[in-house]
């Protein structure tokens, strides 16, 4: 089944899909299809909406390879309301991907990024763009890992919009690890949501989500993070924390976290902290000199920054600590 077929197969998102729960799926304009769909690929598997939707539109592709053992530095970037871009990470090669916003205004922006990352293979994907005024924009990642590779995903979100990353992550060999660390900072009216599932399908596979937000406001996030650990995956090891610091009363974060586990030899933990900046630390910094607001902010850039500092010395922590001086 194509793209559009199954996109018409599914309908426009409904706040009861559980893919779309926190989601204001009202604000989601009603988008035209082509007569045909481009791509010759099944899509029949697929529930997502967005992970669709640039497809069903005919995006253009931009595929890329790197050779065996090579390694590579390079930035994306979508010029058109919709795009989907193809990444093929050979044997133990290296890659950092740096991906920047379309800065044309449109209704809708949606990106697709498909990537299979080859054995012993490291790769980094970030993005942490100016604060913008996107209206709405998705982004949905498709990621499949053999054994032994690493991949580290990172982000900031900002701007006055409303933005959706969903991700699927296949560990399908042993010995893969897949990391993601995001990092909402929000006010006004602007949302951020994400979506993540990450399945465990060999042995000693390893993922870690980590997640702050910093809202004021009335802004809002969610975040709803799945894990599936198959059958005779032993020894799989996964961990899920959603930290919020809430800077006015109005802002809110919604969060979720799955676990379905089909093998008993495993390891698989969540947390969730929401609360205010700590008084204590507030009366710390101020007693000593300090003005309120200075503190405040000394407070807020620490809890950004802790996010980022244990990534490797990269061309991801450095533009993501740029970003947060």
């Amino acid at each position: 089944m194509d793209a559009i077929s199954r996109i018409k197969q599914l309908g426009m998102p409904r706040r009861n899909n559980e893919l779309w729960t926190f989601f204001p799926v009202s604000k989601i304009p009603t988008p035209e299809f082509p007569d045909a769909c481009a791509c010759a690929e099944d899509f029949s598997s697929e529930n997502d909406f967005a992970a669709l939707l640039p497809i069903a539109s005919n995006a253009r592709t931009l595929e890329r390879s790197i050779a065996d053992g090579d390694s590579e530095m390079a930035l994306l970037k979508c010029n058109n309301d919709f795009g989907r871009t193809v990444l093929n990470i050979g044997k133990n090669a290296k890659a950092s991907f740096e991906i920047l916003d379309n800065k044309v205004m449109h209704a809708l922006d949606a990106e697709r990024f498909d990537l299979h990352v080859g054995e012993g293979a490291d790769v980094e994907i970030f993005f942490a763009n100016p604060a913008n005024d996107l209206p709405l924009r998705f982004r949905h990642f498709n990621i499949e890992q053999a054994a032994g590779s690493n991949v580290r995903f990172s982000s900031i979100e900002r701007g006055n919009g409303i933005s959706r990353v969903s991700l699927d992550c296949h560990l399908r060999g042993a010995g893969a690890h897949f990391e993601i660390r995001t990092l909402n900072i929000l006010d006004g009216t602007s949302e951020s949501h994400h979506r993540l599932h990450i399945y465990h399908d060999s042995p000693e596979t390893t993922s870690v989500q980590f997640s702050r937000n910093l809202l004021d406001g009335s802004s809002r996030a969610s975040y709803d993070g799945s894990v599936v650990v198959g059958n005779g995956c032993t020894k799989a090891y996964s961990s899920q924390l959603v930290n919020t610091i809430l800077l006015s009363e109005d802002s809110s974060v919604s969060v979720k976290p799955v676990l379905k586990i089909y093998h008993d030899d495993v390891e698989c933990t969540h947390g969730n902290t929401v609360g205010e900046l700590d008084a204590d630390q507030m009366f710390y910094l101020v007693s000593r000199g300090i003005p309120p607001e200075k503190a405040k902010m000394m407070l807020i850039s620490s809890f950004a920054r802790e996010l980022f500092y244990p990534l490797p010395d990269s061309p991801a922590k450095k533009r993501l600590l740029q970003i947060l001086q």
